[in-house]
């Protein structure tokens, strides 16, 4: 039996041209039940990108140097590599694509469905189900069944619709999902049992993996990458990794710990990932992104996993998420950068003590300065995520970011305006909403559902995010982390000025580009003020 898997996201831009990403977009916003809020977010990403690749020939040669060979370019999910590697296990011959491959390759697209009567289907990098719609449409035939699973579906499991050509959504962990899936497709299909303590919802639409039996992930075989080299025919000197599952924090904003049926907080030894890294690196393997929620937890696995690196000559360079009370401590920032670590992302959020607070973010402003300042030192390069919008949020508190990126400027950083596209997130208990006084608009349709609260609204969030980002962007505090994104791991701090100069110049376009944007931004802020005033 064959199987296909398909992952990726809507838009791979890489992948396609301009007028299929547009006609998916159109697909998408047909499904949508609010679109113009969405587009508006898109618009404002989508303005910083077009006016920095305009100046991009004329750039002085570290910016162009910077921008080009991504070494993470064309390599596969962690969510592919690991399906793969399971299937195989089970004895089942795979194939594997992304949904912009399927979308852009008509007669590819029929060969591949016509060959795999098995479909595994990800919905991690899709954002809401009118994505998934339409994408499910494009591959369920007569003769095959059609099986989603990921983030969207774990987000939804509670209340997960009969989405037309999904035959049947799964929850939870691959290692204990996967065998029960093969186990159907190879009896035809007629009886779907799941694995123990697990379950079948929704008249038989769920397929619940229910909770692993320990909490350690050493039980479990790590992806094997010479099964994606065999398959893309290449190897990949840079791979994801997976050492926790779920997280011990409770951020009032994050889904990320209920994305699993089971929300213990699960991991790797260090003497585990030690190995699976040396591994790697003996097959070639240069770089590996952790995509953990936090890898520096337990501070004491850390502090092995550094020791064990370090004694074995640093096999690989690594990038991580970080909390940045774990960062404040210069030496073992210090064990870090001589253990391979050459990048940490930190949810710093906000720079005001109150917001932090209602986040339940267990940190202040004064350690996230701390964090950066400490990293700053010791030569580790920084990347910031901040969070605008979240109820109680205020022109002083935006005020209190602004100091606090004055204090500890990060090397890069990404502005997002608050979201409640997941239900899972705490702050949309009844409790939390009452409090706030928060409404939102709860269709699972919309990639950025409207939301209002004592303080702000969901446009206003938008418009600050975007003003948050041009002024950091033109006092030169730190890199827009959506513009120089592919060249993030070749970053030199000693490069530093030239690059936030280039940026800066970016904010200052030509009349065509401003007179465009202009009228896109106003209709879609109308439009979208029309989404926010239905609440």
């Amino acid at each position: 039996m064959r199987t296909l898997v398909i992952t990726g996201g809507l838009f791979e831009p890489a992948a396609e041209t301009p007028m299929q990403a547009l006609l998916k977009q159109w697909r998408a916003s047909r499904a949508s039940s609010g679109v113009w809020l969405d587009l508006r977010l898109k618009l404002m990403l989508a303005e910083r990108y077009t006016a920095m690749r305009q100046r991009l020939p004329h750039a002085p040669e570290a910016v162009r140097r910077l921008l080009v060979d991504d070494p993470a370019a064309g390599v596969p999910e962690l969510t592919e590599v690991a399906l793969a590697s399971l299937l195989e296990a089970e004895g089942v011959e795979v194939e594997v694509a992304t949904w912009s491959e399927i979308s852009a390759d008509p007669a590819g697209r029929e060969a591949r469905l016509g060959r795999c009567p098995l479909v595994l289907a990800s919905t991690t990098l899709l954002r809401d189900l009118s994505e998934l719609g339409p994408l499910a449409a494009l591959i369920k035939r007569p003769h095959n069944r059609v099986v989603v699973g990921g983030a969207l579906v774990s987000m939804l499991a509670d209340r997960w619709p009969r989405v037309p050509g999904v035959d049947l959504a799964a929850a939870g962990d691959g290692e204990r999902l996967v065998p029960a899936l093969v186990a159907w497709a190879k009896g035809g299909f007629t009886q779907l049992t799941p694995p123990a303590g697990g379950r079948v919802d929704g008249d038989g639409a769920l397929l619940r993996a229910g909770p692993m039996p320990s909490k350690s992930l050493d039980e479990w075989p790590s992806p094997d990458w010479r099964v994606a080299e065999r398959l893309h025919g290449r190897a990949f000197p840079f791979i994801h990794y997976e050492s926790v599952r779920g997280c011990p924090y409770r951020c009032a904003f994050c889904n990320y710990p209920f994305l699993f049926d089971d929300t213990r907080f699960r991991l790797r030894s260090a003497a585990r990932v030690a190995q699976d890294w040396c591994i790697a690196a003996s097959r070639g393997a240069r770089w590996i992104s952790c995509l953990d929620s936090l890898f520096t937890l337990p501070p004491k696995r850390l502090d092995e996993l550094t020791e064990r690196l370090i004694a074995e000559g640093k096999p690989v360079d690594w990038l991580c998420y970080a909390r940045a009370d774990d960062l404040t401590d210069p030496k073992r920032v210090r064990r870090l950068r001589d253990a391979g670590c050459r990048q940490v992302q930190i949810g710093v959020e906000s720079g005001s003590a109150e917001i932090l607070h209602h986040m339940n973010k267990r940190t202040t402003p004064e350690v996230n300065a701390r964090a950066l300042q400490v990293c700053r030192d010791e030569g580790l390069t920084t990347v910031i995520t901040l969070v605008v919008g979240f109820p109680g949020e205020t022109p002083d508190t935006l005020a209190d970011t602004r100091a606090l990126l004055k204090e500890a400027p990060p090397d890069f950083f990404f502005v997002a305006p608050f979201s409640v596209k997941s239900p899972l997130i705490p702050i949309l208990s009844e409790k939390s909403r009452a409090e706030h006084e928060l409404v939102t608009d709860s269709d699972p349709t919309s990639a950025f559902p409207a939301w209002r609260h004592r303080t702000m609204d969901t446009l206003d969030a938008i418009e600050h995010a975007d003003a948050l980002t041009r002024w950091i962007m033109a006092e030169g505090l730190g890199l827009n982390a959506g513009m120089f994104f592919q060249g993030m791991l070749r970053y030199d701090a000693q490069e530093r000025d030239v690059l936030l100069r280039f940026q800066r110049e970016t904010l200052d376009v030509g009349p065509g580009h401003r007179l465009g944007f202009g009228a896109m931004r106003r209709v879609t802020r109308w439009r979208g003020a029309a989404q926010v005033a239905r609440l």
